[in-house]
């Protein structure tokens, strides 16, 4: 399975080039699966998972098998959290990503550290989409243990109230 990413801008002159040419890819590929995002309010990034549309004939006669799922094991005291699924928000979730976005980023480059050091997207729309309203319930987001709740989370809750 092979992966491409694609930008697509949302102001007309630029998208509709980048649709022709994402739609042509798409005519040329078999898609097993895609994910987007709204990036800024200035383009969809959007990934495909593909496989060539010759190569899925001569795999035509390999048996089909399941995606498996994968388990994660449980240490001393934890509780294992499931990788999140795509996280389809409303406009004020959005809204809340991308403050926290900004804040990771401010915090990262305070710490000298990447920004995903300090959390992962994934983390940031979830604690988006999530009810979080103390530092301790950021320790149910994935990517968020009692160390990273307790130096971050009275921060992410002060943006999140903003």
């Amino acid at each position: 399975m092979k992966c491409k990413v694609f930008k697509i801008h949302l102001d007309e002159d630029a998208r509709n080039f980048e649709e022709v040419k994402l739609n042509k890819f798409l005519e040329s590929v078999k898609v097993s699966q895609t994910f987007a995002s709204a990036i800024n309010n200035e383009f969809w990034s959007i990934l495909v998972f593909y496989e060539d549309a010759n190569s899925s004939n001569q795999n035509a006669t390999k048996t089909a098998v399941e995606p498996q799922k994968i388990v994660s094991t449980e240490t001393a005291g934890e509780t294992a959290k499931s990788a999140p699924e795509p996280i389809a928000a409303t406009p004020e979730q959005e809204e809340r990503f991308n403050r926290l976005k900004l804040w990771r980023n401010e915090r990262a480059a305070l710490d000298g550290l990447p920004p995903y050091m300090i959390a992962q997207n994934d983390s940031l729309m979830q604690i988006a989409v999530s009810d979080v309203k103390t530092p301790e319930d950021l320790i149910s987001i994935k990517g968020f243990g009692e160390k990273r709740a307790q130096k971050y989370g009275e921060q992410i809750i002060e943006v999140l109230t903003k």
